[in-house]
């Protein structure tokens, strides 16, 4: 199997196990489930999806020798995802952004990747947890598979993070005893700091976060009022959208009219903001090799721990309004 990744290149894959995973069902679906949640309403040339990024963590994983356990973790642990992605926790009020992860168990066992595993003599057991495997899910402020992949992938998508920079990080960074590590600091603080400010233009950035209400308010509705249920949000991105149009209920409507390209929000008070809630500061704090032991780069570069809290605290929660 070849894939044309926009990252990576051309990948070619050649065990069996993983050709049948990428074309079972719960990953196919993925091609249909936004990356962004629902920016690209409003910004439509961010329409990354949660296939290509599925893929992209399953190579970084490949690329660095993991046992294939975790690469197949790494390659399923977005399946459970909902339609819109991280939207959903603005529907369901979770504030770590892990809802769909509640789901991940049923959503695999009740599919076709437990008899393609089973046939390749894998024991679907041990890649249902992917806390498991610290290179895929360890906690911020590290490098996981997962985190690495989306920054470079969002990054450069949006056109913040050019092919050169991406390729000095993808030979830059090693492995060692379960820690993604730097031998170089002036590198380490390229990737800490574009991370970061990925993080405020593209993650924390107020269309995203006003895009977010926009289809997370609808959603509400909709389950309130009974024109969707929960198990409608496990199927895709453009399933759930023409069933909250087709309700036909205005007080929809009003929400999903507004999101149109360019139709762009800014920052507001928390006092005349428009939608005004809590959102998720990332940031990453890289491990460097100096004399022999891996140390923390905040410690090698005077206030940079400083600025990662000032990130934090400023961006915690966001009140944004839109445009007219």
């Amino acid at each position: 199997m070849i894939i044309n990744d926009r990252i990576y290149g051309k990948i070619n894959i050649k065990n069996k196990l993983i050709i049948e995973l990428i074309n079972s069902k719960p990953l196919q679906r993925l091609k249909k489930i936004s990356q962004d949640g629902a920016v690209h309403y409003i910004e439509p040339f961010r329409d990354e999806t949660r296939f290509e990024h599925s893929i992209g963590a399953w190579y970084l994983s490949y690329k660095f020798k993991r046992p294939i356990e975790e690469q197949i973790a790494s390659l399923l642990h977005d399946v459970p995802h909902t339609a819109f992605s991280h939207v959903i926790d603005f529907v369901m009020h979770d504030e770590n952004h892990e809802f769909h992860d509640r789901f991940t168990t049923e959503i695999i066992l009740n599919s076709e990747i437990p008899e393609i595993c089973r046939k390749h003599g894998l024991d679907i057991q041990k890649v249902l947890h992917k806390e498991n495997f610290y290179l895929l899910d360890n906690k911020l402020p590290d490098i996981s598979v997962d985190r690495w992949d989306y920054f470079m992938r969002d990054a450069y998508t949006f056109g913040i993070l050019p092919m050169e920079i991406i390729k000095l990080f993808l030979k830059s960074i090693k492995e060692e005893k379960e820690r993604f590590y730097f031998i170089d600091v002036k590198i380490a603080s390229l990737f800490a700091i574009m991370f970061m400010n990925s993080s405020r233009l593209m993650w924390l950035d107020p269309t995203s976060h006003g895009s977010f209400f926009l289809v997370a308010e609808p959603i509400k509705i909709a389950l309130k009022k009974g024109y969707i249920q929960q198990q409608d949000l496990f199927k895709t991105d453009d399933i759930v959208m023409k069933k909250l149009k087709s309700v036909q209920d205005e007080e929809i409507d009003k929400y999903l009219r507004r999101l149109k390209p360019g139709k762009y929000f800014y920052y507001a008070a928390e006092e005349s903001a428009e939608f005004f809630g809590p959102n998720k500061p990332r940031f990453v704090d890289p491990w460097v090799k100096v004399k022999g032991k891996l140390v923390n780069l905040s410690s090698l570069v005077p206030g940079l721990r400083e600025y990662f809290e000032e990130f934090r605290l400023r961006h915690n929660k966001l009140g944004v309004s839109q445009y007219d």
